[in-house]
């Protein structure tokens, strides 16, 4: 469950289940690039709290306090704090300190035929992510910032699980989270970024932002590569708890987030000097064709709140070190980037290898501020947080949020939007989701059973449950399987969706034990298949995935 804003219900007196609808559906798709056969995850215990919604928002706030030396500070109080939202005090209603020590691995044992993606790791101060960028910028910064993050990994050992991607014509995962530092060094040496082709773009080549010289090779298609992905990390990491830390090695950032707000600083993000005088959205600046634009907008500020509620803070690192061109714009946006989400900016020099290094520690050692806003008209737009501390305390956090209306309905495109990234999360070499968390049994085709049968069992405080009207508490799943073969084209995908109505006994006995439960069959001829399993809570339209594999005799 989003960490950022939390919509808790709290279980009435009474709820049983009344009912559990069972409506099948089965799609295919298209071929998809070979995976190797995915490894069996264990069944793993994973702490939530039993209080799943609430009817006030609850800000979560991580923010990073150092001294003038920066050195982290473990002595901050809630008395020594203001928060403001616009300008105006809000009551802090929550203060905790995280320190970085080193995490351990969960020890559950194997389920026979089970698979989960629940998170895998215990006393966790902070995940971190490693994106190595081969999508934006030229080859040979491509190439320097995989061989500076080779020189890291052989030199520093990791504290905290830690995750390697990489950004081509699509986001790819790597190695999945680990804190074997050799692990993810002999995958990246064994990556070779393929750089991008780049098509001359007569939009983004006419655009104020590519005319001021920027040497970040953007395109229109690369900055629409770079939203989906930037969405699919969120969508990965939102089930785990705490903050997460992007560390994002490229040459060219084509993005920035929260556009609207500005700095009051002496050198702001844009203006007239960097090539903005008249304060361009960035599908303006990039030259969207008429009706892109606002498309273009809505899927940033859609990103941007995706990764505040999946806690997540960017660490821009510049793979292009010391250059004698103009490089300012993607300097701004790297400042921008980090500014806005908490994280830290790392440009203008020619190790990587500190950068990176440097963004591991920064993250690890973090406060949690929580706050309900006093303004309670939720009208979807941006609201700028400041922090305020004692004097010579330094504090970085994310600079704000969208008050959007828990209880607006979807617009007219919302289903179809809902069903493609559905789509997309269960493709083979997506990366697994944690919004929602579940662990499921496979079995094969048996003499009572022809097809191959998957069991799921997932965890009813990662499902949003909604009191309606009558007294009781509503959810709606769907549980989805789909079937690759061994060299990663798209056999058959099938898809159920559960609705349940509980009264309270009901639903308070889920809550202290029991798991909500789903079963999908799905028809494969003799073979072995790589799976991927999906579940959408189509309430909170959170996902959760995870791949798994079946013999079919």
């Amino acid at each position: 469950m989003p960490w950022f804003s939390r919509w808790r219900i709290f279980a009435a007196s009474s709820v049983l289940l009344l009912s559990i609808a069972l409506c099948p559906r089965s799609s295919k798709g298209d071929d998809q690039q070979t995976s190797p056969p995915p490894q069996a995850t264990p069944s793993l215990v994973y702490q939530t709290s039993t209080v799943l919604r609430a009817t006030t928002r609850l800000v979560v706030v991580d923010m990073v306090a150092t001294d003038d030396k920066g050195q982290p500070l473990s002595n901050i109080k809630t008395e020594d704090l203001t928060v403001l939202e616009d300008g105006k005090p809000q009551k802090i209603t929550g203060l905790a300190f995280h320190k970085g020590t080193t995490a351990t691995q969960t020890t559950a044992s194997t389920i026979a035929g089970g698979f989960s993606n629940a998170p895998q790791y215990l006393n966790v101060s902070s995940m971190n992510v490693i994106l190595l960028d081969a999508l934006n910028g030229d080859f040979a910064g491509h190439a320097y910032g995989r061989d500076e993050l080779i020189k890291f990994l052989d030199k520093q050992p990791l504290t905290q699980p830690t995750a390697l991607y990489a950004l081509e014509e699509k986001l790819t995962l790597l190695h999945d989270f680990t804190m074997d530092a050799k692990d993810l060094k002999a995958v990246v040496q064994d990556y070779k970024p393929k750089g991008q082709v780049h098509v001359q773009d007569v939009y983004a080549a006419a655009s104020p932002f590519a005319a001021r010289g920027s040497d970040t090779n953007t395109t229109v298609r690369s900055m629409d590569i770079t939203v989906a992905a930037l969405n699919s990390l969120a969508q990965a990491l939102a089930g785990y708890p705490g903050r997460k830390n992007l560390i994002w090695v490229s040459e060219g950032f084509p993005i920035t987030l929260y556009p609207e707000v500005i700095y009051d600083e002496a050198a702001p993000y844009c203006n007239p000097a960097c090539g903005n005088p008249n304060n361009l959205t960035m599908a303006q600046m990039q030259g969207f064709k008429s009706g892109q634009g606002q498309d273009f907008d809505a899927a940033v500020e859609k990103v941007a709140n995706a990764l505040m509620n999946a806690q997540i803070a960017v660490y821009p690192i510049d793979a292009a070190g010391l250059k004698k061109d103009n490089h300012l714009n993607t300097i701004n946006t790297m400042r921008s980037l980090a500014d806005r989400t908490g994280g830290k900016a790392f440009y203008n020099s020619n190790n990587v290898e500190l950068g990176i290094s440097t963004s591991l520690d920064d993250g690890s050692t973090y406060y949690t501020l929580e706050y309900y806003p006093d303004n309670k008209t939720w009208d979807g737009k941006f609201r700028i947080i400041q922090i305020k501390g004692p004097s010579g305390v330094r504090l970085r956090y994310r600079q704000g949020y969208y008050a959007l209306d828990p209880g607006a309905q979807p617009g007219k495109d919302a289903e179809k939007t809902l069903a493609r990234n559905f789509s997309d999360a269960l493709s083979l070499d997506s990366p697994g989701a944690t919004a929602v968390v579940f662990h499921a049994g496979v079995t094969p085709p048996s003499a009572k059973t022809p097809q191959v049968t998957v069991s799921f069992n997932i965890d009813p405080h990662t499902i949003a449950f909604q009191r309606k009207e009558d007294g009781l508490e509503h959810a709606i799943v769907s549980c989805a399987v789909a079937a690759y073969s061994e060299k990663g084209s798209l056999v058959k995908q099938e898809m159920a969706t559960y609705t349940a109505a509980m009264k309270a006994d009901e639903f308070e006995k889920m809550m202290k034990g029991q798991q909500f439960p789903c079963k999908r069959t799905i028809d494969l001829k003799p073979g072995s298949y790589n799976l991927t399993l999906g579940v959408l809570d189509r309430n909170s339209r959170l996902i959760g995935t995870t791949t798994a594999w079946v013999k079919v005799p």
